[in-house]
């Protein structure tokens, strides 16, 4: 919990350092990204293993996205994954992803989305791995698509 604590206080005073920063993002628009986790809690050893990352979201609404992926994990099997994200306070947005497959986990996280441009986006994320009690921070770069 305080590793989550310490990742939430760091992506709230990003936040405020930034000020005001809207995504563009309306109902019916698409946003497509891919990512690699840049740290695990629940690795020995740096490049002990990679775990790289393609999504596609769907806006359903303004605040809120169904998503769709996979996973690709370097001696660990690889996942399809599908999601929700909701933005209570843009740029921030909670995530929710079931990683479906062999080992299947729940990824519960947190997020940071920075407009880059008008449709390009630098992400930071959070994740909890609720079956394998693992804490993850992901680095990703998304476009979006009206």
């Amino acid at each position: 919990m305080k590793k989550i604590g310490t990742i939430l206080v760091f992506l709230l005073t990003v936040h405020l350092g930034t000020g005001t920063l809207q995504a563009q993002q309306a109902a019916g628009s698409f946003l497509i990204s891919g990512g690699l986790d840049l740290i695990r809690s629940d690795l020995d050893q740096v490049l002990e293993r990679a775990q790289f990352g393609a999504e596609v979201n769907y806006f359903y609404l303004h605040q809120l996205s169904f998503s769709g992926g996979y996973e690709y994990n370097l001696n660990q099997p690889n996942h399809i994954t599908a999601g929700i994200r909701w933005y209570p306070l843009e740029p921030v947005f909670v995530r929710a992803r079931a990683l479906v497959g062999n080992q299947a986990d729940l990824g519960i996280g947190l997020g940071y989305t920075y407009n880059l441009t008008y449709r390009t986006r630098l992400e930071a994320m959070a994740d909890y791995y609720v079956q394998g009690s693992a804490l993850g921070a992901r680095l990703a770069i998304a476009v979006l698509i009206n």
